[in-house]
């Protein structure tokens, strides 16, 4: 893998627009932060709301007075037919309720440059307001006897006077009032003009060469806004504020360029849907004054704080770890060891998400987050610093299913075949049948061979890519060999995996091919009966769609037409799609995330569930969910509740092979065969049980034994005779505490396993 750069982590992301503006904000003209701001009015907390609120627009008695409100037009309590926030009457009722209203000191050095401000109402007030913030030397002219502009005719101008008076309190400017400015030339000896001079003013002929991206104009060092260039009053005092910050880049730098940030009059941020918001109506007012204190709270509190949250709010993941997509972009590369400032704090969530993509298919962005985790555990790989040991017992699994288990056939007597049935490798771990059965009800009407694999979910799972372009390569391989047949999947894993890897690949499910040989879409739709195969242990159940069918509607509504053939009435859960818990392979890296997933979908419907996942249905057989697999009841086979131990699967893979080696080419399978094969191991419940937990499975601790008894390498206890013993594998250490019981017979008293290694 090349090396990467921070953008191929945030290219994930950049569409999420969490924690961006609201709509109300994208309208307002300073950016206020109104989500921030209403919350603490909604709180009570008047001193925090007044300075937001000061910060922002500048002058909060003339804005909260003479403001268009453009927010409320924006408000997206009004989808749901409420009436805007009052937001206005609100920053009044801050005004009337805080403590004190202070003006802002800095301490900053002062600076050699001059700027003149031409005009000494709202945008030039605000313009050398900040300025003056920045300890630039601001003078100002104006030909009226004060400040203010057009606003000194206003009957409330008093109250205005003393907003402008109590804001420059805090800094220098000097103001030279009855002083016109006839032309740019008189003020020649200063850094930089910002003219200001109101509407229908004078603009000393620079008005048609006016840039509304930078406020600039022909004349690099003079900058004009507010009435005189078409803005309302307070508009007029945002635009100061912006043009400020070009003036300021034109002193730091010496060049115009600086855009006024995102300030747009238009501009609108995304809305939300707002499901399951209890409408609010808006609150009155009881007195003349306006909002007392408490309506002033309650009517803030009916802001939504909109926010989109969809991807956190449907993620077990995202919740826990409490981490905005963005960030987790960040996180991603930082984290590396190539980086110089790797943290290794991102570790344990990349390999936490069990990469369903539920978060981009809720996202109205498709922001994939499980994407951008599992590019994390693929630059992991890369730089040599993935741990193993949360992927190894299932990179593993592949290796068998891939040698040993594996095994292509066309129908017997054949080289090539129209179709291929690919079981994937935990059909027939879990239940022969399910392979053996399904195969044999196909080929009677198809022509039909068979792909014995693993699809390669667990090398992308643990972002080896290279093995995975192996795997994906030796597939092609055999597909070709087979006359390039369309696959026919049980496993909507494989079909998305080899699906998206090897597009070329027509694919079809096993179980829209079953429903149309069998008619199960047309007993389902009222038709004729489908059919005596057809079998159900429920009456009443519902389907719980894979994550990996999630774009297979094929796949789910063949599901569906078999289990109503059975005569199965079936509700609907909440959600489809959501992953089972196995997704990813997190068991490992976070069995606490692991169990909470697990125990939310197994909690998710009342009805008994009908799966069409292999490790769906070990899930919830082994959390207690009654369950069938689809396959039982479209074969008419015994359904129960027990999950088959590791070796038990790893057997049952076996059997399959051998039974399709033997009916396809009447060849015999012979397993591998080792030394360690002949130790008989008793292993009581509990043990097993931990086992299992610790997915250990009985050939290592076959080899574990037998390589400590015939090289004489273990620990004893003489008390009651007991051994301990360890096997170093590639990743992981084996122990077992076991004590003979008979001639090559052993009792298991304990396993564990873990990643360090001893040194003699």
């Amino acid at each position: 893998m090349r090396s990467l750069k921070p953008e191929d982590f945030t290219a994930f992301t950049e569409r999420c627009f969490r924690g961006d503006p609201a709509s109300c904000s994208t309208a307002c003209p300073f950016r206020l932060e109104i989500r921030s701001f209403l919350d603490k009015a909604s709180k009570g907390k008047w001193t925090s709301a007044y300075k937001q609120l000061r910060n922002s627009v500048v002058f909060p008695v003339i804005v909260a007075a003479l403001c268009e409100s453009p927010c409320e037009e924006r408000c997206q309590r009004a989808a749901l037919g409420d009436e805007p926030i009052a937001l206005r009457e609100i920053e009044a009722a801050v005004l009337r309720n805080v403590k004190e209203q202070k003006a802002e000191r800095y301490v900053i050095p002062p600076k050699e440059q001059t700027v003149a401000v031409v005009g000494a109402g709202t945008a030039g007030l605000a313009c050398a307001l900040n300025l003056a913030q920045k300890r630039y030397q601001v003078r100002v002219f104006d030909p009226q006897p004060g400040w203010g502009g057009s606003l000194r005719s206003d009957p409330r101008f008093a109250d205005f006077d003393a907003d402008i008076a109590r804001q420059f309190a805090a800094v220098e400017v000097e103001f030279r009032f009855g002083a016109a400015v006839a032309s740019l030339e008189e003020l020649a000896g200063f850094t930089a003009v910002f003219v200001a001079t109101g509407a229908g003013g004078e603009s000393f002929g620079l008005l048609d060469g006016w840039d509304c991206g930078t406020f600039g104009t022909r004349d690099a060092r003079v900058f004009m806004a507010g009435r005189l260039t078409g803005s309302t009053v307070v508009e007029a005092i945002a635009e100061g504020v912006e043009a400020s910050k070009s003036i300021e880049h034109l002193l730091q730098t010496g060049k115009v360029g600086r855009a006024a940030g995102d300030y747009q009059k238009e501009a609108c941020a995304r809305y939300l849907t707002h499901d399951g918001v209890v409408r609010a109506p808006r609150v009155a007012a009881t007195g003349p004054d306006g909002f007392t204190a408490e309506e002033a709270q309650a009517e803030a509190a009916r802001c939504m704080q909109c926010d989109c949250d969809a991807c956190i709010a449907g993620c077990e993941l995202l919740r826990r770890y409490k981490k905005d997509p963005k960030k987790l972009a960040v996180e991603a590369h930082s984290d590396l060891a190539v980086s110089p400032f790797a943290s290794r704090t991102l570790t344990r969530e990349a390999y936490s998400c069990n990469l369903c993509g539920h978060c981009a298919a809720v996202c109205p962005e498709d922001v994939d987050v499980g994407g951008l985790l599992r590019l994390s555990r693929a630059a992991r790989v890369s730089a040599g610093v993935a741990p193993g040991a949360l992927h190894d017992f299932w990179l593993r699994e592949m290796e068998f299913a891939t040698t040993e288990g594996a095994f292509a056939s066309a129908a017997p007597g054949k080289t090539t075949c129209e179709y291929a049935f690919y079981p994937g490798c935990q059909l027939g771990a879990g239940k022969p049948e399910h392979v053996l059965r399904t195969y044999e009800a196909l080929s009677a009407t198809h022509d039909l061979g068979v792909i014995l694999s693993c699809c390669g979910s667990p090398a992308y799972w643990a972002g080896d890519d290279v093995r995975v372009d192996a795997h994906m390569a030796a597939t092609r391989r055999e597909w070709e060999g087979l006359g390039k047949p369309t696959l026919v999947f049980a496993c909507a894993t494989c079909s998305m995996v080899l699906g998206s890897f090897l597009p070329e690949i027509p694919r079809v499910s096993v179980y829209q091919m079953l429903a149309e040989s069998t008619g199960a879409g047309a007993a389902a739709g009222g038709g004729a009966a489908a059919g005596p195969m057809f079998a159900s242990p429920f009456t009443q159940a519902s389907v719980f769609d894979p994550c990996n069918a999630r774009d297979d509607t094929g796949m789910e509504d063949a599901v569906r037409d078999l289990a109503r053939s059975a005569g199965v009435s079936l509700t609907e859960l909440p959600e489809k799609n959501r992953c089972c818990g196995h997704g990813g392979h997190i068991r490992v890296a976070n069995p606490a995330l692991f169990e909470e997933i697990v125990t939310h979908r197994t909690e998710a419907g009342e009805q008994p569930y009908l799966v069409y996942c292999a490790n769906c249905r070990d899930v919830f057989a082994w959390k207690g969910k009654e369950c069938a697999h689809i396959l039982d009841v479209a074969l008419g086979l015994e359904t129960d509740m027990l999950v088959p131990t590791l070796d038990q699967k790893r057997g049952n893979q076996r059997h399959v092979k051998k039974e399709l080696m033997k009916r396809l080419r009447g060849a015999e399978f012979e397993p591998a065969r080792h030394e360690w094969d002949h130790v008989r191991l008793e292993i009581p419940e509990d043990v097993q049980y931990a086992m299992e937990e610790k997915l250990i499975r009985s050939d290592e601790i076959q080899e574990a034994i037998w390589t400590a008894e015939n090289g004489g390498d273990f620990f004893h206890d003489p008390e009651d005779g007991s051994r301990l013993a360890s096997l170093v594998k590639p990743v992981f250490t084996y122990w077992v505490h076991y004590r003979r019981t008979g001639a090559g017979t052993y009792e298991v008293l304990a396993a564990y396993c873990h990643r360090m290694r001893l040194e003699r």
